[in-house]
């Protein structure tokens, strides 16, 4: 299939410019603040540039002239975001070459993500502000120190249970893969290549999802509220590499560009519904949803999982959050006060409707250049590296202002410092890898919203399985039983 559009909608002004948007959560990740790591600009069939997430990228702003072509039939099932090209947008098949239209075939800048998401020098990158200062943008997260306290023990050839969770929804879909440690130059020779060579297969055919997790043990079962089940959707046609399987995100956003905020009269691409056949309203999704999920409904077994910004489920999906996306897409003033919490702003230089948790002073100095960034020093700061005029009444992300945390060492941080509760995760069964030995391990997922992709690493230690034939001590006590055995029987047949 031909694509001959060259534009992705990436949809990035209505998105929070550096909110958190997923991460494994169990094993315990390396990263500190691991929802943080992951790359932007991806496009399949290439590396990820680390920038190209300006309002509408192009293939040449993420540098990628020539990209794989899709190998997800539009149609399939398979699919999480403008399943069929039925958005109204006035630009095309605009997810044609997000990386879950070719699961696998993008190249993330680090195995393990980088800091923040966006190379240093990206012309636009929103950076997070991490607690740790030691923490750089741009740093590989395969290059941070092993740390034994978050290194987490597995059986050879076991069962074993991974998770992750979701603050905003980019659909997509992802896959847990290993590299072996001793084999790759500890994690510092860290390969994509490596991790490729090394999924690992899921258990069976079911994810669990469960609630009010404790952020320190997130695979303890809370009995505060049971697990539900749900059936999988895996994929193994069209993907890298080949033949293994891909899951498929189950939550459905709702159906627009954006994922939320929809409405049928909307002047903007993004906010616009999509014209579907079956587009019932569900919860707060009042045009209907990207996909049908049989867990929802009345009936459903979980009724409260979809929607777009998920980290809390079961509300109005944070109509706060609503606005940060439609406010964005409103193009006339009358358009923007028409929708709750957005407001209007307009200069000489820039007319636009925003969230209301902006002032005017942040408004305008997003709207200046460096030049007129300069002679509005009084409220405004020109950033060189992020090429971006700031207000001075904002945080400028200046992570080497913050404290260090009592007892890093290097390693990631244990509890993700945004919770200390989630509110629900996604677990899957795995099966261990089978030969002994050290491995990070690599949760990786490719977005189809967006061009991003995000990887969380834990590392594992894989150890020789404790039973009959390996266990020296229960090879000992057989022997032991089987000698006294035998001088029993010796005994016996001697006095008969």
């Amino acid at each position: 299939m031909k694509i001959k559009t060259q534009t992705l909608l990436a949809l990035c002004i209505f998105l929070p410019s550096i909110d958190s948007h997923g991460t494994m959560v169990a094993p315990t990740p390396r990263q500190p603040e691991s929802m943080y790591w992951y790359q932007v600009g991806c496009v399949i069939g290439c590396t990820c540039s680390g920038g190209g997430k300006e309002s509408y990228p192009t293939l040449e702003s993420v540098d990628c002239p020539n990209p794989a072509e899709p190998t997800l039939d539009t149609t399939a099932e398979v699919l999480t975001w403008n399943i069929g090209n039925t958005s109204p947008s006035s630009r095309g098949d605009w997810n044609a070459y997000m990386p879950w239209r070719a699961p696998g075939t993008c190249k993330p800048l680090d195995s393990c993500g980088i800091a923040s998401g966006f190379a240093v020098d990206a012309a636009v990158q929103f950076p997070n502000a991490f607690v740790n200062p030691y923490v750089t943008q741009g740093m590989k997260g395969t290059d941070l120190a092993y740390d034994y306290k978050l290194e987490t023990v597995w059986v050879a050839g076991s069962v074993v249970e991974a998770a992750f969770r979701l603050v905003v929804n980019h659909g997509g879909g992802y896959q847990y893969r290993v590299c072996r440690k001793e084999r790759n130059n500890d994690s510092g020779g860290m390969t994509e290549d490596c991790f490729e060579r090394n999924p690992l297969a899921f258990a069976d055919a079911f994810h669990t999802v469960r609630f009010n997790v404790d952020a320190t043990d997130p695979l303890k079962e809370n009995i505060s509220r049971a697990s539900v089940t749900l059936n999988a959707v895996d994929v193994t046609e069209g993907v890298q590499p080949a033949g293994h399987a891909w899951r498929r995100l189950p939550i459905p956003a709702c159906a627009c560009d954006l994922g939320d905020g929809c409405y049928e009269n909307s002047s903007s691409d993004g906010t616009k519904a999509y014209v579907t056949p079956n587009a019932a309203a569900y919860g707060h999704c009042d045009t209907g949803l990207q996909f049908e999920a049989e867990h929802l409904g009345k009936d459903g077994v979980w009724p409260e999982g979809y929607g777009y910004y998920v980290e809390t489920l079961g509300g109005d999906g944070g109509r706060s959050e609503d606005a940060k996306g439609a406010c964005n897409g409103m193009k006339s003033e009358e358009a923007c006060v028409t929708f709750s919490g957005c407001l209007w702003y307009a200069s000489a230089d820039k007319s636009v409707c925003y969230e209301g948790t902006k002032n005017a002073s942040e408004i305008e100095c997003e709207s200046h250049d460096q030049t007129a960034c300069a002679t509005h020093d009084d409220v405004c700061e020109w950033a060189d590296t992020k090429s971006l005029c700031y207000s001075k009444t904002q945080d400028t992300k200046d992570a080497n202002t913050k404290a260090k945390p009592e007892g890093f060492d290097g390693g990631g941080t244990i509890v993700d410092h945004e919770a200390n509760q989630y509110d629900w995760i996604i677990v899957d069964k795995l099966i261990a890898p089978s030969e002994v030995g050290r491995y990070i391990l690599q949760w990786r997922w490719d977005n189809e919203q967006t061009p991003q992709i995000w990887t969380t690493c834990s590392d594992i230690k894989v150890v020789e399985k404790k039973g009959p034939e390996t266990d020296s001590s229960a090879q000992a006590a057989r022997w032991m039983g089987s000698s006294i055995a035998g001088i029993v029987a010796l005994t016996v047949s001697f006095w008969l």
